[in-house]
């Protein structure tokens, strides 16, 4: 056992032969860093389907710093992925959590030889390593890798996560007194009102002009909140009526000190005359239930607008731990009633922001609501139930489960002119309605050639004509697939091989002076599913990149001088094949 290892199970003993030991204590992590944390994305912040996991840490515009352990520990896990956090390595830690590092340029020197080592016994650049612990033991402050903006990473940042790994699931690292500045409070932008019973009714004031807009069942209103004297107040309206139950949702985000990025918050309480009816915490949450984001926020408003709303309210379907709340948000108003609303929302770091506003009761109206042509298929969809829908050259099954309240299905079809279309285009549901898990549609082709059977798929159906791949296959004449969002399908091909260009080298080259190859892989419909380069016949290691769709080679101190050649060969999601092959000297 080498002294590393000796150090990290003293660590241990040090740590559990304590008494009562902070769960979070201030001095356990260190800086993944050398340089001043500055934050471009916080914990539990809110992303597309997910909440993001950890701290997304600035590297200044810049990769190739130094990251360092946070503790002492081992390396349980090395990944290597074109997507997601591309080059990441996970440290255990001998007090039950594990550090993530995301976005890496490379490993420390033995890690990056053994995974490339990997690589190329496996022939493939996507790799994954689950060392035992005494195959690369780390201390607290070593180096063991350089920052980059490998992966999903939209810019040089570091991504770090702190996770409990007898569950899993990440916990904030703010909670662990990392030296992040933040004495700014929290900012609201907007709050929403819904009515949200079928005899609600909410009725809003306009500020300026003095009419009125009435809000009926299933239906919400935007108001505007402003900064005055200090303290954040509506501003879009001066006086909220309303009858039925009703809710609220609220855009809100923190800041830090030197920074202009939005944030996630830590925690939002909503208070009526002075009782809690509605708090969310961020402290962990469950990647398992990551997508019940879905249902912590108003989908639709995001998917209109881009804003994200966190509810005070918890939809029948959403599983999340986040909220400790009797009345799970929802308010009865009662004629003549009045209600002191208070938001409190804080980072953190316990910065503090409110916002107080009157809501009043009214007596209740009986509302009809008219049903349109278009709106005539009288089919429940419930949360709590599994769904089935046919039609001519059509299926749709939906699970228990997938969605988070019921609703009215809506479905219609129509006839398609296109020529890369082979069915009649499908409008499932509506686009603003969330799908948790995935359900299976079918459609049957009304003019597919036999001969391109194999090249089918579903494809979604813009509305300006154009198409993207939902992926699926011809099976016994339908086409199948799985569907997490709803949209308008149909069925098409992929028969267009991918496209492979070559950006620095080209037949004949002398590539001496030149330490890379690079080329730009595409395809228009299915994917990329699989590449390889080889040079003289033998594989090679190529980098994908694939948010710039960009692969690279790095010569080998190996390869002999002279001629050679270069072969790329790509395969897409249909198997569509193209190939490249260039000599050059080198």
């Amino acid at each position: 056992m080498n002294l590393r290892v000796v150090l990290i199970c003293f660590s241990a003993l040090v740590l559990f032969g304590s008494s009562a030991p902070d769960p979070y204590p201030d001095d356990y992590f260190r800086s993944p860093l050398g340089i001043p944390l500055y934050l471009s994305g916080g914990f539990a912040e809110m992303r597309s389907n997910h909440f993001h996991g950890g701290l997304d840490i600035k590297t200044q515009g810049k990769t190739g710093y130094k990251v360092y352990a946070a503790a002492d520990g081992w390396i349980s896990r090395i990944s290597i992925s074109p997507s997601g956090y591309g080059n990441a390595l996970y440290i255990s830690h001998p007090n039950g959590y594990m550090t993530v590092y995301g976005h890496l340029d490379r490993f420390r020197d033995d890690v990056q030889a053994f995974m490339k080592t990997l690589q190329y016994q496996k022939k493939s650049f996507s790799s994954e390593y689950f060392p035992n612990k005494d195959e690369f033991p780390v201390l607290k402050g070593e180096e063991v890798a350089l920052s980059g903006n490998t992966g999903g990473s939209a810019g040089p940042h570091l991504h770090f996560e702190i996770r409990d790994e007898r569950t899993g699931f990440p916990v904030n690292p703010l909670m662990w007194g990392f030296d992040i500045k933040d004495d700014t409070p929290p900012r609201i932008f907007r709050v929403k009102a819904y009515a949200v019973s079928e005899n609600s009714r909410i009725r809003l004031r306009d500020s300026k002009t003095g009419g009125w807009l009435s809000i009926g069942p299933g239906e919400s209103g935007l108001l505007e909140v402003t900064v005055q004297n200090g303290k954040h107040v509506l501003s879009s309206v001066n006086r909220i009526e309303a009858s039925g139950q009703i809710a609220f949702a609220i855009q809100a985000h923190d800041y830090h000190n030197g920074s202009t990025n939005r944030l996630g918050l830590y925690t939002i309480e909503l208070q009526d005359n002075g009782a809690k009816v509605f708090k969310s915490s961020m402290d962990r949450f469950s990647f398992d239930q990551t997508r019940y984001i879905n249902a912590h926020a108003d989908y639709a408003e995001y998917k209109k607008s881009g804003r994200w709303f966190q509810r005070s309210f918890v939809l029948p379907g959403n599983n999340l731990p986040l909220y400790d709340s009797v009345q799970k948000g929802i308010i009865s108003m009662r004629s003549g009633s009045s209600h002191e609303m208070k938001y409190r929302v804080t980072d953190a770091n316990s910065n503090r922001t409110d916002l107080n506003f009157m809501v009043y009761g009214i007596e209740p109206e009986n509302i009809i609501q008219a049903v349109s042509g278009s709106d005539k298929i009288p089919f429940s969809l419930p949360f709590d139930q599994s769904f089935s829908f046919r039609a001519e050259g059509f299926a749709l099954n939906i699970p228990n489960g997938a969605l988070y309240e019921n609703d009215q299905f809506k479905y219609a079809a129509v006839e398609s002119a296109a020529s890369n279309i082979y069915s009649e285009v499908h409008r499932v549901h509506k686009a603003d309605v969330p799908l948790h898990t995935w359900a299976s549609l079918e459609i049957v082709p009304t003019r597919l050639p036999e001969d391109k059977r194999d090249k089918a798929g579903i494809v979604r159906v813009r509305s300006n004509g154009s198409i993207a791949w939902a992926g699926g296959s011809y099976y016994e004449g339908v086409v199948k697939t799985q569907i997490r969002d709803f949209d308008s399908f149909a069925v098409g091909i992929d028969d267009k091989d991918p496209t492979i260009r070559l950006l620095n080298i080209s037949a004949g080259k002398n590539m001496g002076q030149v330490s890379e190859i690079r080329a730009r892989i595409a395809d228009g419909l299915s994917g990329i599913q699989s590449f390889e380069g080889k040079i003289d016949g033998e594989w090679v290691l190529f980098e994908y990149d694939a948010k710039n769709a960009t692969i690279k080679h790095r010569f080998e101190p190996t390869l002999a001088r002279g001629s050679h050649v270069l072969e790329i060969n790509v395969v897409d999601g249909k198997d569509n094949r193209a190939t490249v092959s260039v000599p050059f000297v080198r």
